[in-house]
């Protein structure tokens, strides 16, 4: 409609910014021409959601908001966030009408038809204290308040609350508020299509074409930095109010009825946004234009804004988003008056004027404005290529057909050409030495030596590399070193050094040398990158080594002993330092800063061939020819910012899927994919801005993400996170800026903490089970021994003994059959009842019991009867002494001891040939003793001969031994008998009870 495009823009904060300590805040430049700032264009190609631009408004934390006709986008400058009413419900109208932020950091959105929405912590609020018709004008106070106008009225909102709404009713001048605006001392002016409006201490005030209005249709208002309010009405020119006054201000050439907006920046100067007339500036009394022909979007802008970096924003009506930035480098091409853009070679003079050559003609420039001298103005040629300024403070000239000239006051004379015997080639370097002799580069001709009047050549005949020379310097000995195709040469005393053998600087095109204030030689080539020749060694630098290009075009220094390089890929800063740390081993790349078309240049190719190709000047600024015009730099005032960014983590996706971050952030089970989106608003060099992230509980360090905007993490374990992101300001300095994001991952049921638990738990009994069925095993195995060699035992000591003793009857009545008959009878039947003992100790062996001998018997009873059934009048006395008091022996333990005693009778009989046994059984209170002793044979002791010829008995015995506790003593000498001592320990108290609980189980003595 065409009051929007009418409309003036809010008061301006420019003054505001330019007061507050952002000592790395980069205004505008107001000596510069418009063409020489950075100019960037954004449309909906880069991501706008319309080209028709009605608002701009940076917030606090940094972002732009760019309001259009089809809804707001937030810009970080590099990324837009689009909002409109398909993805924002409380956005009710796309098309934005203005934007305001108040004192609490909220941002309050106008609309034309849909009233007004508040954006505040990452959330959208749609204001119902007020119509859908208000919301065309905001006004944020300082008390928090905002003041909305509208086609309501005026209201004052508070909280979300209304306050007031002011009327007709109230005094307004019209219903239809246009622009509202607070003043310096919170008063509030407030424009209708009625008249203007001055609200103060509740009481509104009124003005009309009665007080010298030009119309009472206002549609614009303005304070400058002053605080004189600036007036727009309908079809007239601007109106101040001066002192209670109101009187017209007009600004040569500019139509007060076609401006959309005004702006005045921190410098004073007013940017003026111009429905025709594209934009335009105004600087004390000088207009400059910006328009189509300047590639400016088009020409109908609606609004203009600055930022808090001084960059100037504005919104054209279907040309997008352009932004003017004051760059590093200052560009002088064809739009700024030079005659041609490509450069060839650039100097300054004695009285600090620039002198520029190009292929259309020579150029001055002069306190910031170029004159062109071309043969119109005496000029052999207009090609005009080498450029020096001899002792006397002539220009000598260097043309590509024509030879040399010289320039003094503006008066043109031919000083050398072809009548002087001067080869017909391009002119492409000239140099006056410290003996004013004059040195000049050809491409094709080679080296010339003027001087006393007198030319003399070097060429390739008499020692160059090539004829075709590119560089030239001299050295402080008063050395010529010379650049050409085929490599470097040096000249001294008439004599003619090369260096073919350099490896990698043989045969290379040099385009540039430079001696450094150390006296340090550096030597650009074509494709082999930078040379370093210092006390007589040469180091080479390549990308490898960081350059930016393999091809250096311009090398100069700075006061800092930075060296400036220029090439095919943009202008970049080495620090001298880095290349001494490279050149010494310990470093093995260097850290460029590098400059292109985002710093001022219009390309970002330097222009070599000529000399000078790069100049330094005597105020210390670097100057560089471009293919699109010439460049200078001040290396002391860089637009570089050294503030902080602020860094944003904008989304996070899980799964592909947008997970809100306003509240706690718990991602679902199975969570494989995380991607975080994340940002550092910049709106001056955000191609500067690098990024490093750490996410706590996965990365040990930082991890340097570069320019990149997006992190992305799989398969995190179920736990806790925190994600932080830091960015680096244009310098490259890393700041404590970080922006932190705390999220959980919640675990699968069986990755909880009681799963796996019982996992473990489950893992352990498992083990377990497997443990006790490996032991039950072994046990069962052992059992199974225990009982092979019991039973072994068994055999031995009953039926083995048994057999033994109804042979030794058997053959006691062969004997007596013959010496005594009566006998024999005797004998058959102590045979026939071992028989029967031995029969029925097998039936023991076999059921586990005990031998029928044992059964209800006393251990002494035991004793007697089975040492008659064993001896059976095989022995001449056998005698069995009980003392002390006897205590009863249980049934497992009088087994032992009796098998064991039996064991010691039948070695006596079988092995010793004894023919009296004694056994004596002591009991005492806590042990019992028993001792088996025989008169027979007896064996010598220690050897084992015996016992292994005893077979299984004495294995046996011991064994049985164990299984009492006891101590078994075998004591013996050849001649003498033996003696077998049983020393049994008798169990306690807890071990008798045990014992009687659990019957005749494993208890070997019981009292």
């Amino acid at each position: 409609m065409s009051w929007l495009r009418r409309r003036l823009a809010e008061r301006v904060l420019g003054l505001l910014w330019a007061l507050m300590p952002f000592q790395s805040a980069i205004a505008l430049d107001p000596t510069k021409a418009i063409t020489q700032y950075v100019h960037t264009v954004w449309r909906t190609d880069e991501g706008l959601p319309e080209n028709a631009v009605t608002k701009i408004l940076e917030t606090s934390d940094g972002y732009l908001w760019v309001g259009t006709q089809a809804g707001i986008a937030r810009f970080d400058g590099v990324h837009f966030t689009v909002f409109d009413h398909t993805n924002t419900p409380a956005l009710h109208d796309d098309y934005i009408a203005d934007l305001v932020e108040d004192s609490q950091g909220t941002l309050w959105i106008g609309t034309h038809n849909g009233g007004v929405t508040t954006f505040r912590n990452g959330r959208f609020s749609h204001l119902s204290a007020i119509s859908e018709r208000a919301g065309l004008t905001l006004a944020a106070d300082v008390d928090g308040s905002v003041w909305i106008g509208g086609n309501g009225g005026l209201a004052h909102v508070k909280n979300g609350k209304a306050i007031k709404t002011y009327t007709t009713a109230d005094g307004l001048s019209g219903d239809s508020v246009t622009r509202v605006l607070v003043d310096k001392d919170r008063s509030l002016w407030i424009a209708t299509h009625g008249g203007l409006n001055h609200l103060t201490n509740g009481k509104i005030g009124a003005y009309s074409t009665k007080d010298g209005l030009p119309s009472d249709d206002v549609i614009g208002l303005h304070l400058d930095a002053t605080g004189i309010l600036l007036i727009q009405t309908q079809n007239s020119e601007l109106t101040r109010r001066v002192e209670g006054r109101f009187e017209p201000w007009r600004i040569q050439g500019v139509s007060g009825s076609a401006i959309e907006a005004m702006l005045e920046d921190r410098d004073g100067n007013v940017w003026i946004a111009s429905s025709t007339q594209g934009l335009l500036r105004v600087s004390g009394k000088q207009v400059s234009r910006f328009t189509t022909k300047e590639e400016l979007g088009s020409n109908e802008v609606n609004t203009v804004y600055e930022d808090h970096d001084g960059n100037v924003w504005i919104g054209t009506n279907g040309g997008g988003l352009e932004r003017f930035r004051d760059g590093s480098f200052t560009t002088y091409a064809k739009e700024e008056g030079l005659s041609d853009d490509l450069a060839y070679s650039v100097i300054d003079d004695s009285v600090g004027d620039v002198w520029i050559t190009t292929g259309a003609g020579l150029n001055q420039l002069h306190e910031n404005h170029i004159r062109v001298f071309t043969t119109a103005d005496g000029l052999p040629t207009d090609h005009t290529m080498a450029l020096s300024e001899d002792h006397a403070q002539n220009l000598w000239v260097g043309s590509s057909t024509t030879g040399l000239f010289r320039m003094s006051h503006e008066r043109v004379t031919q000083a050398i050409s072809t009548r002087n015997g001067m080869p017909a080639y391009q002119i492409s370097g000239i140099l006056e030495d410290r003996a004013h002799q004059f040195w000049f580069l050809t491409r094709g001709g080679g080296l010339l030596r003027y001087a006393s009047g007198q030319i003399s050549v070097y060429t390739k005949a008499n020692g160059l590399l090539n004829n075709y020379l590119f560089a030239i310097a001299e050295g402080v000995s008063g050395t010529i070193w010379i650049g050409s195709g085929a490599g470097l040469s040096s000249i001294h005393d008439g004599y003619i050094k090369n260096y073919p053998t350099i490896n990698s600087l043989s045969d290379a095109l040099v385009t540039a040398l430079y001696f450094d204030a150390k006296n340090t030689l550096w030597i650009g080539t074509v494709g082999r990158g930078l040379f370093r020749l210092e006390n007589g060694r040469f180091t080479r630098y390549t990308t490898r080594q960081g350059l930016l290009d393999d091809t250096i075009n311009n090398i100069l220094e700075d006061a800092a002993a930075n060296l400036w390089i220029g090439s095919n890929k943009g202008i970049y800063r080495i620090s001298r330092h880095e290349l001494d740390a490279v050149a010494a081993g310990a470093s093995k790349t260097t850290q460029p800063l590098v400059f292109g078309k985002a710093d001022g240049m219009k390309s970002s190719e330097t222009n070599a061939g000529s000399q000078p190709s790069g100049w330094r000047a005597r105020d210390g600024r670097l100057w560089f020819p471009t293919i699109r015009g010439v460049v200078v730099v001040d290396p002391t005032r860089l637009s570089l910012s050294d503030r902080q960014p602020s860094t944003r983590v904008e989304q996070l996706l899980a799964d592909e899927v947008d997970v809100n971050l306003a509240e706690s952030v718990r991602l679902p089970p199975g969570t494989r994919r995380l991607e975080i989106r994340y940002t550092a608003p910049n709106l001056s060099s955000p191609e500067r801005t690098q990024f490093r992230y750490r996410l706590d509980g996965f990365d040990e360090q930082w991890v340097q993400g570069g320019i990149q905007r997006i992190a992305q993490y799989t398969n995190l374990s179920p736990g806790h996170y925190t994600f932080h992101v830091s960015a680096s300001a244009d310098t490259g300095r890393w700041g404590n800026q970080e922006n932190a994001l705390n999220f959980d991952v919640l675990p699968q049921f069986y990755q909880t903490w009681w799963f796996r638990f019982l996992e473990g738990l489950v893992t352990i009994l498992v083990l377990l089970g497997f443990y006790r069925l490996r032991v039950n095993w072994l046990h069962a195995r052992a059992a199974v021994l225990e009982e092979r060699q019991r039973i072994a035992g068994e055999i031995h000591d009953s039926l083995a003994q048994g057999l033994s003793g109804i042979v030794f009857q058997t053959e006691a009545a062969l004997i007596s059959m013959e010496r005594a008959p009566n006998m024999t009878s005797k004998h058959l039947v102590s045979a026939r009842d071992l028989a029967k003992s031995s029969l029925d100790d097998a039936r023991y062996s076999v059921l586990n019991l005990s031998p029928p001998i044992l059964d209800q018997k006393s251990l002494l009873e035991s004793l007697s009867v089975m040492t008659r059934q064993l001896t059976g009048g095989r022995v001449d006395e056998l005698d069995i002494h009980v003392s002390g008091v006897a205590w009863t022996v249980q049934p497992e333990a009088k087994h032992h001891i009796v098998l064991i005693v039996q064991e010691a009778v039948s070695n006596a009989m079988q092995h010793g040939d004894a023919r009296t046994i004694s056994i004596n059984l002591t009991f005492a209170t806590d042990t019992l003793r028993l001792a088996v002793s025989d008169d027979g044979i007896g064996f010598v002791p220690h050897t084992g001969v015996h016992e292994h010829a005893r077979g299984y008995g004495m294995k046996n015995m011991r064994h049985r031994s164990e299984c009492l506790g006891a101590t078994l003593a075998v004591t013996t000498e050849v001649g003498n008998g033996t003696t077998v001592t049983l020393c049994i320990p008798r169990p306690g108290t807890l071990a008798r009870l045990w014992h009687r609980l659990r019957g005749n189980g494993v208890a070997r003595i019981d009292a």
